[in-house]
């Protein structure tokens, strides 16, 4: 099967999964708000669980995949052996046909020269009978003496046992042939029958092969929509920990705000008694009083000095933003040089804009390798959803990255590619082929 169009397939399928699962996913922040926390883990949980048994499923699928790949590779090359030895039997025959042509041709002629005597043998004794000699009686009266009638009796003999001869030789020659083409005929009809046989045995392993290769069609699908619902999965659960994360910082406000106060009050009334305690030095007291308050606002902590680290769209509100931005412009048109939703984009734009407009990380229109070049490398293994993925060779621009998509999860990016912004699987032997690098802004 052509490769690029199960490629293609499978981008449109992917496309059209993810699409679906996200519009749900779009509207789903608000339900979080309103539920409880523990919904919320229990959600993480069975999103956590469900890609596991997705992943298993996967790995099954590809070793089912593998195996027939391996089923497939022996079928075709049975099928060429075979196509070869019917090869061999389809100019054994065309061969043959042409001798039993020739054989047919050559009793032809043979035939033509055993009419031609004959028919000449006839004429002579015709002649003979005309010319009123041709009696046996007449030739015995007509004799001078005994040596004449022998004579005359000899030529008669000669004349028709040399035609006779010429032809019986000519009819065994015939006959020879005859027997010739019926031989080739004989051949032939085996050579035609290991011919039907092997037709057979190529018609059933066709049908083999055309089985797996639909089968590992279906597998490709298969496989494709556990990859859109894994990637589906990494957002869902990247929203939902952007609810509980928010949740959090609300939660622990109030409590060190508390500790805040506790702090300082704690401070306050260790002031008092020592300023109590030590009433000859008042002076002394004050002073030892603004030091325990410079103390207690030290103590204080700052919800500005937390950072997630790990670049700029790591953490998990930050990855939801993004997201959310880029889903807004699905199956809008690519356009070489285009920059804005309103022209269309091209791969490096379209990264530019989500990231900016996102409020994630603000990155200004460049092209692929300005974006990689602004990043930190990340190996494939510590790949994260919110990362950017690079590629390679995709065409002739001058540079070493010459594509860009931003990475989702499970095998999955979304990318202004093709002929418009789409969810791509990057797990295919095209992206496969062209991968260059993984990268982290911030």
């Amino acid at each position: 099967m052509g490769r690029s169009f199960l490629v293609h397939n499978r981008s449109r399928i992917l496309a059209m999964v993810l699409a679906a699962s996200f519009v749900a996913v779009s509207a789903s922040p608000g339900a979080y708000a309103e539920g409880s926390v523990d919904t919320l883990k229990n959600q993480q949980t069975q999103y956590t669980q469900q890609q596991q048994e997705n992943n298993a499923k996967l790995a099954e699928l590809r070793n089912d995949a593998t195996q027939k790949e391996a089923y497939g590779a022996t079928l075709q090359s049975q099928l060429d052996a075979i196509e070869e030895q019917i090869n061999g039997y389809s100019n054994q025959m065309t061969n043959l046909d042409l001798q039993i042509q020739q054989a047919e041709d050559e009793i032809s002629k043979k035939q033509k020269q055993i009419d031609a005597d004959n028919q000449k043998l006839k004429e002579r004794l015709r002649a003979l009978y005309m010319s009123g000699g041709a009696s046996n009686l007449e030739i015995l009266l007509s004799a001078h003496n005994l040596v004449d009638l022998s004579d005359k009796s000899e030529a008669i003999t000669m004349v028709t046992e040399h035609d006779t001869t010429l032809i019986n030789q000519l009819k065994s020659e015939k006959a020879a042939v005859q027997k010739a083409k019926e031989s080739i005929q004989s051949k032939r009809q085996q050579v035609t029958d290991a011919k039907s046989d092997f037709d057979a045995k190529h018609q059933q392993l066709s049908e083999t092969l055309s089985e797996t290769q639909q089968f590992l069609q279906k597998v490709g699908a298969q496989e494709t929509s556990l990859q859109a619902q894994n990637a589906s999965l990494d957002v869902q659960a990247a929203k939902t920990a952007a609810v509980l994360d928010s949740w959090s910082q609300k939660q622990s406000q109030p409590a060190s705000a508390s500790e805040s106060a506790k702090s300082t009050n704690s401070q306050a009334s260790s002031s008092q008694n020592q300023a109590a305690g030590q009433s000859q030095a008042a002076g002394q007291s004050q002073q030892a009083t603004g030091a325990s308050g410079a103390s207690a606002s030290a103590s204080v902590p700052s919800s500005s000095s937390s950072s997630t680290g790990g670049g700029a769209a790591s953490s998990s509100s930050s990855f939801a933003r993004l997201i959310s931005e880029a889903e807004k412009y699905l199956g809008t048109p690519y356009v070489m040089g285009g920059t804005s939703p309103s022209t269309g984009f091209d791969c490096s734009s379209f990264v530019c804009w989500v990231f900016t407009h996102s409020g994630v990380y603000n990155l200004p229109r460049t092209t692929a390798q300005g974006i990689y070049d602004q990043c930190s490398k990340v190996s494939v293994s510590q790949a994260r959803p919110g990362d950017i993925v690079f590629f390679t060779g995709t065409y002739d621009c001058g540079s070493p990255v010459t594509h860009v998509g931003i990475y989702v999860g499970s095998g999955t990016m979304i990318e202004a590619g093709g002929s418009e912004v789409q969810y791509t699987s990057i797990d295919n032997s095209y992206w496969r082929q062209h991968f260059y690098a993984f990268g982290r802004l911030g």
